[in-house]
């Protein structure tokens, strides 16, 4: 009976804290298409008149915490008859067309810019007659909704055309047209929504609700490591993390469980002062990274005490130019262990950033037809390395 009733308060305490903290699932509503275009002037045969233009569909409403749903995104390209047979009768037989598409974000956290990607295509055929009507496909980046409404505007729509034929390659120089610019949607936010607290709780339940997160945080990864004994910088790829937050032990702290994701990163070093070494390097995670934070500031300003461990993978050598066969093992014989301390914020694309200093240990399984750990360790281990790490938060989920 004890037992029974310390995990139904268990569960209880965890559905309260769902309650203040988790958001629900995004609330779907009608969604709107928006269009903004302009006119670009390009060069066919003289200037031209073409028109341009950006349009998406996005949700009226989303809840907090979600990412705002965005599709059918795409630049429209409306290339006019006399500007076809001018092209075509230059030699031109397809076009290449691709936009540079830049968005604006504003919520009450501040503003966000956003680059559209895709939005590229090739040799286009020209048509025997009429215009040439060209559609370039894009994907939004991730959108996520923090307190307060969601204004997307358009801030710069830059169209490229390149005119192809069999000793014909030009640039068509289209201009923008800052009339294109402005507001694109206004997206409504709601609250999230509380799950409700179980009346009877079943052991099971209650297991696998305890192992549940309270929130999963979200964050890119931005990060700048000095080698002390190179006296060079390695800046990382971006990468992501996504922290799990769990009830803590103590009030006002919450436990953290976090996986982080890096990419392969190329250096550049200049050994003894005088040799080029160029190389990938690869920090995959050794366990999860685990901590604390103090929420007693507010939950989505935590100050954070946390731990991560990554292994030192090295491959792709190179010394001046002439490959050094490390071979596929080459590693730290142990991970480096980062800390991380300070203050973050969950608030959709705020930026936290973060001093770490750590040891580099020595290296082992390096070299292919002769042992390279003595190199490598003299070159790169060793303590006093520092690392600055941003992480932008990108929602809770």
């Amino acid at each position: 009976m004890t037992q029974t009733r310390s995990r139904r308060a268990a569960v209880a305490a965890l559905g309260l804290a769902l309650v203040a903290a988790a958001p629900a699932p995004a609330t779907t509503a009608v969604a709107t298409a928006a269009t903004r275009g302009g006119t670009s002037t390009c060069q066919a045969g003289g200037p031209v008149e073409v028109p341009v233009s950006f349009s998406a569909t996005f949700a009226e409403t989303v809840a907090q915490g979600a990412n705002v749903p965005v599709s059918d995104a795409a630049v429209t390209i409306v290339v006019p008859a006399a500007a076809v047979d001018a092209l075509r009768d230059s030699g031109g037989t397809s076009v290449d067309a691709s936009a540079a598409v830049e968005l604006s974000v504003a919520q009450q956290a501040g503003t966000q810019e956003l680059t559209v990607t895709g939005l590229s295509t090739s040799e286009i055929p020209l048509p025997a007659d009429g215009e040439l009507r060209i559609t370039l496909p894009g994907r939004v980046p991730p959108i996520a909704a923090g307190a307060g409404p969601v204004t997307v505007s358009l801030t710069s729509l830059a169209p490229k055309l390149v005119v192809r034929g069999e000793t014909l390659h030009a640039d068509l120089a289209c201009t923008t047209d800052p009339a294109a610019n402005g507001e694109l949607a206004r997206v409504a936010v709601t609250a999230p929504a509380a799950p409700p607290i179980p009346d009877v709780v079943v052991p099971e339940v209650a297991a696998a609700v305890a192992e549940a997160p309270l929130l999963t945080a979200k964050f890119l990864v931005d990060g700048t490591s000095h080698i002390a004994k190179m006296g060079s910088d390695l800046v990382l790829e971006q990468g992501t993390f996504d922290a799990g937050l769990f009830t803590g032990d103590v009030p006002n702290t919450i436990r953290i469980e976090g996986d982080l994701n890096l990419p392969k990163s190329s250096s550049y070093f200049v050994a003894f002062r005088f040799m080029p070494v160029t190389s990938d390097v690869e920090l995959p995670q050794d366990g999860k990274a685990t901590g604390t934070a103090d929420i007693s500031g507010g939950l989505f300003t935590p100050t954070i005490d946390m731990t991560i461990r990554v292994n030192l993978v090295v491959s792709n050598v190179k010394q001046d130019g002439v490959p050094i066969a490390v071979g596929p093992d080459c590693r730290t014989v142990s991970p480096l262990v980062i800390p991380m301390k300070g203050q973050t914020s969950l608030v959709p694309g705020s930026k936290s950033t973060m001093e770490s200093t750590f040891d580099i240990p020595a290296f082992s399984g390096c070299g292919v037809s002769e042992d390279l750990d003595p190199l490598l360790t003299g070159l790169i281990s060793g303590p006093g390395n520092r690392m600055t790490t941003t992480l932008t938060a990108q929602g809770v989920g």
